[in-house]
């Protein structure tokens, strides 16, 4: 799970090769952008699990993951590598992701509607697009018992979504002002170069 801030991978890669102090100022930017996101994300974890059945048992063996207030948080960062093309070949410049499955379950839980998956019990079909608990209603109680979803153009969630929401665009323009400011560095030395004046 995870929020991407799309760019021009090209203008990395000529970065890298041709100017990598640019390249390490630009990334020394969208860390500054993107830490305070994190740092908010993580503080949305709550120290206890919101359900008394979802927190820790040395005897559990369910497949459900268990809520961990510190693996959640370990597992909420974010990278400023250039990713590898999509379906549609879009890649990011940095991106924002929240990695563990609770967590994801947290972040998410309802986005598909209030009452959650559809019950069809222990013995119904297989496959994780169905609740399979003894509660026909433990989806609308799971989601009841957690905080309301906020939302972005990004997405809606409780942990990055959340955080993203908040920042009100803060981070994203300092990532983009980096990007932007690093191009056209980038080609005023490569101007200067083709002309033969020394950079």
């Amino acid at each position: 799970m995870q929020i991407e801030l799309r760019g021009n991978a090209d203008l990395r890669k000529a970065l890298r090769r041709f100017a990598p102090d640019l390249d390490k100022s630009l990334k020394a930017e969208m860390r500054r952008g993107l830490s305070p996101v994190v740092r908010k994300a993580k503080g949305y974890v709550p120290s206890d699990s919101p359900l008394s059945g979802w927190a820790g048992r040395s005897f559990s063996e369910g497949r459900f993951p268990i809520f961990n207030s510190a693996s959640i948080k370990s597992k909420i960062g974010f990278t400023t590598s250039v990713s590898k093309p999509n379906k549609n070949g879009f890649t990011s410049n940095a991106s924002l992701y929240n990695n563990s499955r609770a967590g994801a379950i947290y972040e998410s839980a309802g986005r598909n509607g209030p009452q959650g998956q559809p019950w069809v019990g222990p013995k119904g079909p297989a496959g994780n697009r169905y609740s399979h608990s003894l509660n026909p209603k433990a989806g609308e109680q799971f989601i009841g018992a957690m905080p309301p979803l906020q939302g972005s153009l990004k997405g809606r969630g409780r942990l990055i979504f959340r955080a993203w929401f908040s920042d009100k665009g803060v981070a994203e323009g300092i990532v983009n002002k980096a990007i932007s400011t690093a191009e056209r560095e980038l080609i005023r030395r490569s101007n200067t170069r083709t002309l033969g004046v020394a950079a």
